[in-house]
């Protein structure tokens, strides 16, 4: 499950955290707050990384079990966190990348 999180559901939250900020800039802007669209993307970069450290730890955990050097069916828990660590990275990065121009850019700019 620790695996998966990373893998299947950081990605998800990048797209979820794209498609909320998108709605909510039209609020954002009437309300003259920042606060909707730092809140949606600070809470999906925070399960994000939430989900990337789990992996981590699974690889790890894997890692120790059955060294890379192992044949194949041992080792493919291994390499699954390990992709799903990566994948965990890549979509902390991108929520980080968005939130950047959420604080240099006021949501009224037209």
């Amino acid at each position: 499950m620790r695996t998966w999180l990373a893998l299947l559901g950081a990605p998800s939250a990048v797209l979820a955290a794209l498609s909320a900020d998108y709605a909510l800039v039209t609020p954002s802007c009437a309300w003259r707050t920042l606060l909707p669209l730092g809140s949606v993307t600070g809470t999906a970069l925070l399960f994000s990384m939430v989900a990337t450290l789990l992996a981590w730890h699974r690889w790890r955990e894997a890692d120790a079990i059955a060294p890379a050097s192992a044949p194949a069916l041992p080792a493919r828990p291994a390499m699954l966190a390990c992709a799903a660590t990566w994948i965990g990275m890549i979509s902390t990065l991108a929520l980080v990348a968005m939130w950047i121009p959420q604080w240099l850019i006021s949501p009224c700019v037209q």
